[in-house]
């Protein structure tokens, strides 16, 4: 149980027979912090009291700390620290030339975008940075912009923003917040389809786990990110442990939000390792936090997730209402990117049943959205689906073409589970063409490329 120096709470006053009623055996002494860091960690936390407190202390207790009325010990300190995701070094005094961390202007950009009114956080945060003269605290406001531009699907000033936030906490030695930049740089990467993204995510891990104690909240975070990353390399098994160690190292996860985007990753991945029933769980479970937390963005991803399950299991009629929210959602709120994705998935949908026309607008469509934004996985993908609308109007030559235009493409990025997963798509249709030969010399570019083999085809971008 933990304790502070001075003012117990009511559970820890004397009882009938003058002993304290929590069996403690005496006060330890108090350790000294900068002023306002337990309550500005606590709220960049996005935590309250209560969930600070625990079972081992009361909200009293942690209120005197957060106002100076008291001085925890180290243990209080260590469990504040713990649940905050910060490292004692945060809290602990240093001298008075220092200037404090917290900030009514960092707080109401924080407020914004836990409200989800991440425009407003956009435009709050730029019009502090005009006028902004310390340092530190206009790193953080550029932090949360990048928070704020990633949950609108902006990752090119998110990463701008981000990058800017982490050579200031590089320089300040802060390594906590060097490790939460990495992991919005990360977010932005992949969400722009950079292959180094995963880089980005594992050095922000390695970079958090490098502290002590490790910051389990942050920890959680960049697992995630890892996770979102592995996601949309196509690594299903790295993504579903990475995914299940950031819901382990979180323990109860405070963060809905953060808490559905994993079980959307975590429907995909076991809906590509053929863990269907485990797929549609978590599916169902991402969607009544996206809904309940209107995060519309993220709704639109697992419209999508859902609607491609659907699709594999033959259910067309369900899988068009999904697939067709999940775009419309990202239209509404003009989202552009991720969304060429979506519209393969529209694309794959028409082709099932036969819409060529439909499915062959969908596909270029998704191709020109891609290009312009140079996603390169997309852009691969796009070039695959208008070569299967092509043979499905037999036009074979054309659809000969596109297919070696991705082959290119995915051999250059190195992506090769989705190179595998390509050829042996071009095998089939070199098989049903009745090219044998064609057909046995792609399966063995398949096999050759092929690290693992997904179970379907399917979609998804993970923000």
């Amino acid at each position: 149980m933990s304790e502070v120096s001075a003012h117990p709470s009511a559970a820890e006053a004397p009882g009938a027979n003058g002993k304290a009623t929590s069996g403690r055996r005496g006060r330890r002494l108090g350790v000294e912090i900068k002023p306002g860091t337990a309550r500005q960690a606590r709220l960049e936390a996005g935590l309250s009291l209560g969930q600070v407190a625990g079972t081992d202390i009361s909200r009293t207790a942690i209120f005197f700390v957060e106002t100076g009325k008291a001085k925890p010990s180290m243990e209080t300190l260590k469990l504040i620290a713990e649940r905050t995701g910060r490292p004692l070094d945060y809290f602990l005094s240093q001298p008075s030339t220092m200037e404090p961390r917290s900030s009514a202007g960092t707080a109401e950009v924080e407020r914004l975008i836990t409200a989800g009114d991440a425009d407003a956080a956009i435009v709050a945060g730029k019009t502090m940075l005009d006028t902004e003269r310390d340092a530190e605290i206009a790193a953080r406001i550029r932090f949360l912009l990048a928070t704020a531009h990633l949950r609108l699907a902006q990752p090119v000033p998110a990463r701008r923003a981000a990058a800017a936030a982490r050579a200031y906490f590089e320089q300040a030695g802060d390594m906590l917040m060097t490790a939460e930049c990495l992991g919005s740089e990360a977010s932005a990467a992949y969400l722009m389809q950079d292959p180094g993204a995963l880089a980005i995510a594992e050095g922000a891990l390695a970079t958090c786990r490098s502290l002590f104690p490790i910051p389990s909240l942050t920890e959680s975070r960049l697992l995630a990110i890892l996770g979102h990353v592995h996601a949309t390399n196509h690594n299903w098994e790295a993504a579903i442990k990475s995914y299940e160690q950031a819901i382990e190292a979180g323990d109860v996860v405070q963060d809905l939000r953060r808490l559905s985007l994993m079980y959307s990753g975590l429907s995909l991945a076991c809906q590509e390792t053929g863990q269907f029933n485990q797929a549609a769980h978590y599916a169902q479970r991402a969607m009544a936090i996206h809904e309940t937390l209107n995060d519309r963005i993220s709704l639109a991803r697992s419209e999508n997730n859902l609607g491609l399950m659907l699709l594999g299991a033959g259910e067309l009629v369900r899988a068009r209402g999904h697939l067709e929210r999940s775009v419309r959602l990202l239209e509404q709120d003009r989202v552009e990117a991720g969304k060429a994705a979506f519209l393969l998935s529209l694309s794959e949908l028409a082709l099932a049943e036969s819409e060529l026309e439909e499915a062959g607008r969908h596909a270029k469509a998704a191709l020109e959205l891609a290009t312009r934004l140079a996603e390169e996985s997309s852009i691969a993908e796009s070039h695959e689906w208008v070569g299967r609308v092509a043979v499905a109007r037999g036009d074979h030559a054309t659809g000969d073409a596109e297919f070696h235009v991705a082959f290119e493409l995915l051999e250059k990025a190195q992506a090769k589970d989705r190179l595998s997963r390509a050829h042996a798509d071009y095998a089939e249709i070199l098989e049903a063409r009745g090219d044998m030969g064609g057909a046995v010399q792609h399966l063995k570019l398949a096999l050759g490329s092929r690290t693992r083999q997904p179970a379907i085809e399917s979609r998804a971008a993970i923000a």
